[in-house]
């Protein structure tokens, strides 16, 4: 919603601007805003939201055994920093990795500093073209968003799959299009579970919409970017209604098929790529290796059973601080973005004037 606003404000005062010249420091503040903002939205909206949950989802605090990745160039490896190591019962009662914030972003920054955290962001960025390019043709073609939404995430089950492997794995000499598993394990694996994950995120993003509409609650109206929205004292219950709605959709059915779908898809990590969290491949002895004649990946059922309480707990914790990150970068921007739009406006004048 603060974004919606500040949206809003922005396209208002730029419409407001018409017939008016800006200072020519304020191509300044905009260009430092981008410098500031933009590094801090993407880790927000990709590291945080991505990456880190990625990780906690696969983590199995107590494997059968884990031997840490060697990470560092002097050989130091994540167990002298103070996390997992070899031994197997000081594994059980080593923290895991991702049981914090801090030390989630101390293990992944260790790898390789500040690229780390954009850690298979180009695979990310081709997955997201190729599903929006697939959804297109799909829609183009008359085919119900509902309908679609699935079909476009089975169509890009190989890079989705792809993107999980980069990030749970240490870094690789290989291309993205060179760590693409083979298409028909990756779709007889994943086809199911992608299709459950699309559907309990459409269903969370369109019912919310939907009792919003039905509670007539004042929304901003993206066709008309520059009207503001007039919000009356009843939009406050409305809007908790609506918020508790999509918080427990999301809890409960959002984030569990992301678990299922991502331990699904790191249940076929070839075995020459190690992972940067412990984490145990054989799923408690229920996945056998395909070289053996097995399906070499975990079932849906399983890959549920075998995520822990703990792991749990864990997950949510750092999905509600993600989210507590998220409001407060958000609020902070609005508060920067008026004041300067402000500012801006009241040292701007006609054009042709002296």
């Amino acid at each position: 919603m603060y974004r919606d606003i500040a949206t809003t404000l922005y396209k208002r005062g730029e419409a407001s601007m018409d017939g008016y010249e800006m200072p020519g420091w304020a191509w300044g503040v905009f260009f430092v805003n981008f410098l500031i903002f933009f590094p801090m939205l993407l880790i927000a909206t990709y590291t945080f939201q991505h990456v880190y949950p990625t990780l906690a989802i696969v983590e199995d605090p107590s494997p059968p055994a884990y031997d840490p990745v060697s990470l560092n160039e002097d050989g130091q490896s994540i167990a002298e920093d103070g996390f997992a190591n070899s031994d197997t019962a000081a594994v059980s009662e080593t923290p895991a990795v991702t049981s914090s914030l801090r030390s989630t972003h101390r293990a992944v920054y260790a790898i390789a500093g500040w690229r780390s955290l954009f850690r298979g962001y180009g695979a990310y960025l081709f997955t997201t073209t190729a599903m929006s390019v697939i959804a297109a043709i799909f829609v183009g073609v008359g085919i119900p968003s509902f309908i679609a939404a699935p079909l476009v995430g089975v169509a890009a089950a190989q890079p989705y799959a792809a993107w999980t492997h980069i990030v749970i794995s240490a870094p690789s000499p290989k291309y993205f299009w060179q760590r693409l598993p083979p298409f028909s394990r990756t779709f007889k694996a994943t086809a199911a579970p992608i299709a459950l994950y699309v559907f309990a995120a459409e269903l969370a993003t369109y019912l919310p919409r939907y009792i919003s509409t039905v509670l007539n609650m004042t929304m901003w109206n993206p066709k008309e970017p520059n009207s503001l929205p007039q919000y009356n004292k009843d939009d406050a219950w409305k809007g908790i209604v609506v918020l508790l709605i999509s918080l427990t959709l999301n809890v409960f059915l959002v984030i569990p098929a992301q678990v299922v779908l991502t331990r699904v898809q790191a249940s076929f990590l070839p075995e020459d790529d190690d992972t940067i969290v412990p984490f145990d491949r054989s799923f408690g002895g229920k996945v056998e290796p395909a070289i053996v004649g097995g399906k070499g990946y975990v079932n849906m059922i399983d890959a549920w059973k075998s995520f822990s309480r703990a792991s749990w707990i864990r997950l949510v914790k750092l999905y509600v601080k993600v989210f507590l990150i998220i409001v407060t970068l958000t609020l902070v921007w609005v508060a920067i973005l008026i004041p300067q739009y402000i500012l801006i406006a009241n040292n701007s004048r006609k054009t042709g004037e002296l």
